[in-house]
């Protein structure tokens, strides 16, 4: 998988949305060098969440920062300024998710790295945009994507806040920027000028949102819009069988779908029943229409609708948990799920990069780097020497 071959990114960046952006470019063949401080690494090498606290793999490491490089350089001293810069002087692409405050602090502004190379691609992303007055404010997925872009408010029931699953807007916004940087290479090839590629996890959740938050320019747009049947159109919806499973629908043309599901859920009395028999009855009789399936759908187990529901060539499925996603015949067939082994020996399922190339799906080979595996080589190929890297090692530089 060798589209971004050849192409080199230097990645100061921590947690999940810019070190994701990089990992996509590294599974198409990108060279990325991720740059940790000594004796620290990226936090989120040893955050207490998951397995992170025990022994064996840290899986969410591993996902994020697989076939990378790992450098440790301790930026605050003026030796390992200079040698990041040197780094630079060979990159395509620096990124990094490092504040405003703390990215003027260290001088590795835009214009103070392109003295160093002028044609660097730099590519930034943040919480909340890099305009306006909280351009510089802290932000995380679940503060700045989920809580304020909308997302907790829109997917909660009453009484109630909905939780965000883990790194899905990190997730989003990474393709966003890794897409970004792909356009500027490009430009930056038919031209010859570099370009500054930015998003935020407030610019992906609007995005997310767009056709609610476009519609919400009615009036009359509930601010709850999601239900679980919707009585406008209970063909679309989901409905509890007797286990406990649900199956969703999203027969948005209900017209094209209201014999066919009325026959797989053996009501075919319903068809030209006059409360239902076109959309405009089964939006005035919603109400009803979704008792009656509610009390079909939970008249059976899945294992019982399963074979009704697969001979019936229409958009709905079971909603799965993620142990069913693992062993879902699609995400096997098209190799979303690819198994790894760690640089300590442990097997480990990743997910794959969400394209293929030529029929392949896109994920590196090579597991998530320790922190500053990759010191000695980067640096001899920068031109130190072996004394040179013992003494800046020594002194805390470099580790």
């Amino acid at each position: 998988m060798q589209l971004f071959k050849g192409v080199r990114v230097v990645e100061l960046a921590q947690y999940v949305m810019v070190p994701a952006a990089s990992t996509m470019l590294a599974d198409l063949g990108a060279e990325v060098i991720k740059v940790e401080t000594p004796g620290v690494g990226d936090p989120y090498r040893s955050l207490v969440v998951d397995r992170r606290s025990t022994a064996g793999p840290n899986f969410s490491l591993e996902q994020n920062n697989r076939g990378k490089k790992s450098v440790c350089i301790d930026l605050k001293s003026a030796d390992g300024h200079a040698l990041l810069c040197s780094l630079i002087e060979s990159a395509d692409i620096f990124m990094t998710s490092l504040r405003p405050a703390a990215i003027r602090k260290l001088g590795l502004t835009v214009e103070e790295l392109r003295t160093h190379n002028p044609k660097l691609i730099y590519a930034r992303a943040n919480g909340l945009g890099f305009a306006g007055p909280e351009a510089g404010k802290a932000g995380f997925d679940a503060s700045s994507f989920w809580a304020r872009g909308g997302f907790g408010h829109i997917l909660s029931q009453e009484g109630s806040y909905a939780r965000q699953p883990r790194a899905v807007g990190d997730h989003a916004s990474a393709v966003a920027l890794a897409f970004g940087v792909a356009g500027a290479l490009f430009k930056r090839a038919q031209t010859g000028e570099p370009s500054v590629v930015e998003t935020s996890l407030l610019s992906m959740a609007t995005w997310m949102l767009s056709n609610d938050l476009v519609a919400s320019q009615d009036p009359g747009y509930p601010p709850n819009i999601l239900q679980r049947a919707v009585e406008q159109n209970p063909l679309v919806g989901t409905y509890r069988t007797r286990d406990g499973r649900w199956i969703q629908l999203v027969f948005l043309d209900s017209s094209r779908f209201w014999p066919g599901l009325c026959a797989t859920l053996e009501l075919d009395a319903l068809i030209d029943d006059p409360r239902f028999r076109d959309a405009a009855a089964r939006m005035a009789n919603g109400r009803e229409l979704i008792g009656i399936f509610e009390q079909a759908f939970g008249a059976r187990d899945w294992a019982e609708w399963q074979p009704r529901f697969e001979a019936f060539d229409a958009p709905w499925e079971l909603v799965q948990n993620l142990h069913d996603l693992y062993a879902d015949p699609q995400t096997v067939a098209n190799d979303m799920i690819f198994e790894i082994g760690t640089k300590d020996g442990y097997p480990v399922k990743l997910v794959s990069a969400p394209l293929t190339v030529d029929g392949r799906a896109a994920h590196a080979d090579q597991p998530a780097p320790h922190c500053g595996e990759h010191s000695d080589e980067i640096f001899a190929a920068l031109g130190l020497d072996a004394d040179q890297i013992d003494r800046y090692r020594a002194a805390g530089v470099i580790g």
